[in-house]
């Protein structure tokens, strides 16, 4: 008996033969994997990605034809100075204002170093005769060039001379036919008789101020003169702000100034013993040497203070002399260690001025102190 309730099986003939073409042609897949695996197998390699990368040809970079030029192995560097002129300037019994105290020059120093050369040693002048000659000469005393500052004491201030003053005196000089010589040359002139221009003078600034750099160098290049520095060797040294470097006093050196010592501490060098006095006066000289290339001749005494032992020992070190603080324009061969200046004060007007350096003569056997 068959139960209709029971659901009957349909054989649809179109979807028999859509499963036996789909087993078929699972079969046809399978048999081709084995053939590829076969094939694999054969050749024993391992597919690896880089195999299905394509192949990239890349042009080489053009070969470089530059060619590096070496820089020469030393280079030489030559310093230049630059100095702002002054203005020129009409003296009055009134010193007119200076500029500051820092103008803007930049000295550019050579990366050259200097010269180690051993310090020449000059021979002492003798007299040719009993008597020499003794010579009329004016040495000009300076120690400031610059404005005294606010708070100045009355030596600040009497030690000072105004920097269009000073110039102003400068220019008299070489309008009034005066030449400028150096105390190697008075020393000659009056051992050796060598003939001095018609107007000698000579110029000194005392202690080495660093406005002898800004101001009183500048002026004197302007002019053509030459002059002479005492500086104190160890406030060098100790790069004390309110004075020279050696880089300034090694320029003016090389542009013609001289540079004398004038100690290494600015002591009163009266009633010292030997050692100190020597440590003093040798030790300055001998640092300034090794500064400027040549052995300097000349000392000025601290403060214008001294003895006769000081005098001996600058005999005894064959310096060529001394310049004091006392004032005078006489000098002969005898007086070398005591030779008097002209000092120039602050309020020397440019009238006056002209009569400290007039007259320079040639008396022979002349006594000194005139």
């Amino acid at each position: 008996m068959i139960d209709d309730d029971l659901p009957r099986t349909h054989f649809d003939p179109i979807t028999l033969a859509g499963v036996l073409g789909l087993f078929f042609f699972a079969i046809i897949i399978l048999v081709n994997m084995l053939d590829v695996r076969e094939t694999r197998a054969e050749s024993g390699a391992t597919p690896t990605a880089a195999a299905f990368q394509p192949t990239f040809t890349l042009d080489p970079f053009p070969t470089s034809t530059y060619t590096h030029t070496p820089l020469p192995p030393t280079w030489t560097i030559t310093p230049t100075y630059t100095f702002t002129p002054f203005p020129t300037a009409t003296a009055t019994d009134t010193p007119s204002p200076s500029p500051t105290l820092h103008p803007s020059i930049t000295p550019t120093i050579t990366d050259t170093p200097a010269p180690t050369a051993t310090p020449t040693l000059m021979p002492l002048p003798t007299p040719h005769q009993v008597i020499s000659w003794t010579l009329q000469v004016p040495i000009l005393m300076y120690h400031y060039i610059s404005t005294p500052p606010d708070d100045a004491d009355i030596y600040r201030v009497d030690l000072s001379v105004e920097p269009a003053m000073f110039r102003a005196q400068m220019q008299y000089l070489v309008e009034n036919g005066y030449s400028t010589i150096d105390l190697y040359d008075l020393s000659l002139a009056i051992t050796n008789k060598i003939e001095l221009p018609p107007k000698p003078v000579i110029i000194t600034l005392d202690d080495g101020y660093v406005d002898n750099y800004w101001y009183a160098f500048p002026i004197l290049q302007e002019f053509g003169l030459k002059a002479t520095f005492f500086v104190i060797t160890e406030f060098v040294d100790n790069n004390y702000a309110s004075y020279m470097s050696w880089e300034m006093i090694e320029a003016m050196a090389a542009a013609g100034m001289r540079i004398e010592p004038h100690s290494k501490t600015h002591p009163d060098l009266s009633g010292r013993d030997r050692d100190y006095l020597i440590y003093q006066i040798l030790g300055s000289q001998e640092t300034i040497a090794a500064h400027i290339g040549y052995t300097p001749r000349y000392f000025a005494y601290p403060g214008g203070r001294y003895d006769e032992l000081t005098m001996q020992i600058l005999h005894e070190l064959h310096f060529w002399g001394a310049v004091t603080t006392q004032g005078g324009k006489w000098h002969n061969f005898d007086s070398r260690y005591e030779w008097p200046r002209v000092r120039i004060r602050y309020t020397t007007p440019l009238a006056e001025f002209a009569g400290l350096v007039a007259a320079p003569g040639t008396v022979g056997g002349k006594p000194s102190g005139n």
